[in-house]
């Protein structure tokens, strides 16, 4: 893909980065290019629907979910929104090298123009000595060589803010190539996968300033390994997509499921109460109850399919410490028989 940028294109698109970074630091929005190119668009006001659903998401959470990201990119952007707002990343940092190089260059001139004003400051002073001096010609070149002076203090500042800034732009092109390479979901189930999970529940705890509570609840299939030795890792498989499927259907913007690792999947939830939360998970465990794997040969149904629940509420706390409470009810909910859901 190649666009022709000319200067005030790159003057606007300078002036949206400018802008979409720290409207993400401020809604604590995670570093993905899709999210930048979510954000750069909403600063560039090309998708008026995307901005008016945006600031609905702003106002009721307090940030973007992530999930509802998601779904903002893949109903308003594509692919070569991404690599637009690569290639404007890349000529952004372009330009400010080139700044960076000229910049150099008007320091190299100050100092020599400095330098000559000093030496006819000198001169005049040798002048002044022997008899031959101008009053007012040495207090007009002394005062340029002041202003000399602090031209070239000033420059040196902007060249120290302006290297910063690049250094800041490298950085970030750094992150979206190596985001760019990471999965983000799971190959066998289509849930997102751990790593995006750990993403997003740092992000989640660390925006605390949501209307709504949040949740996370640990979904455990039981009984799974006795299911695998008895029928094979292929029904495994099955039996998890199948409870993935479950997850993925009773998912929305508030609700996100992801694969935790083995026969083990997560949600994270905003909600308004626990009642909400574990109702939600209630919902879910009965849907799991419904699932029937079959026997290809014979037809019949090869084993009741359950999973154990256990619901814990943010408070403040590290995503480690929550983590740990989930997992707590969720031993809980095994202890007590199975198939439940417990709550902590």
């Amino acid at each position: 893909m190649s666009i022709n940028v000319n200067n005030n294109t790159m003057t606007h698109s300078a002036e949206c980065l400018r802008k979409a970074v720290p409207l993400m630091v401020k809604y604590n929005i995670a570093v993905t290019p899709s999210n930048y190119a979510l954000w750069y668009t909403y600063v560039s006001g090309n998708h008026p629907k995307l901005n008016e659903k945006l600031n609905k998401a702003l106002k009721q959470f307090g940030t973007c979910p992530p999930t509802l990201s998601r779904e903002l990119f893949e109903e308003f952007l594509s692919d070569k929104d991404l690599e637009l707002y690569d290639e404007i990343t890349t000529t952004i940092s372009e330009l400010v090298s080139h700044f960076q190089q000229d910049v150099d260059l008007t320091l190299d001139n100050t100092k020599d123009f400095s330098a000559a004003l000093n030496e006819c400051n000198q001169d005049l002073d040798k002048m002044q000595q022997d008899g031959a001096s101008s009053t007012d010609i040495l207090n007009l070149v002394t005062k340029l060589s002041e202003e000399s002076k602090a031209m070239q203090s000033s420059a040196e500042k902007f060249q120290d803010k302006l290297s910063t800034a690049y250094q800041e732009i490298s950085r970030l092109q750094d992150e979206l190539a190596h985001t760019q390479q990471a999965a983000t979901t799971d190959a066998l189930t289509g849930l997102l996968n751990r790593g995006t999970f750990d993403s997003d529940i740092q992000l989640l705890c660390d925006n605390n300033s949501s209307k709504l509570k949040l949740f996370l609840t640990f979904v455990d299939i039981d009984h799974f390994k006795l299911f695998n030795d008895n029928f094979g890792h292929k029904k495994g498989d099955k039996v998890l997509e199948a409870v993935a499927d479950k997850l993925l259907k009773n998912s929305n913007q508030l609700n996100t499921p992801y694969r935790f690792g083995g026969e083990e999947f997560c949600i994270l939830s905003q909600a308004n109460n626990m009642n909400e939360a574990s109702g939600y998970a209630e919902k879910i465990r009965l849907d799991i109850e419904r699932i029937i794997i079959k026997d290809n040969k014979s037809g019949k149904n090869l084993h009741n399919i359950t999973a154990s629940f256990g619901v814990a509420e943010y408070f403040n706390e590290t995503p480690d410490t929550f983590v740990e409470k989930a997992d707590s009810a969720l031993y809980k909910a095994k202890e007590n028989g199975r198939n439940r859901v417990e709550l902590c």
